[in-house]
């Protein structure tokens, strides 16, 4: 659930350029991370589920790359957006 590409702004003659670039490998562990401890604070928000159980759930949900976890969908979305600013 670790990006591989993210956007960066580059200002060039007072323009603002957004630039498709590659992620570091200890910013890759630290994005996978936020994004499961968002979708797990999105998850028990206002429900009764106990908080290790949704980020078991969500644990094994990324580490199969399924589209149900927070994490990934994060993912996609930034991959999409750097692929985009290409």
């Amino acid at each position: 659930s670790s990006p591989n590409e993210d956007t960066t702004r580059i200002v060039y003659g007072g323009v603002v350029y957004h630039v498709s670039v590659d992620v570091a490998p200890l910013r890759r562990v630290d994005l996978a991370l936020r994004f499961m401890a968002e979708g797990v604070k999105e998850s028990t928000y206002s429900n009764s589920q106990a908080i290790e159980e949704v980020l078991a759930r969500e644990i094994i949900l990324a580490s199969n790359n399924d589209m149900a976890s927070h994490a990934v969908k994060k993912k996609n979305e930034q991959e999409r957006i750097a692929m985009a600013s290409r």
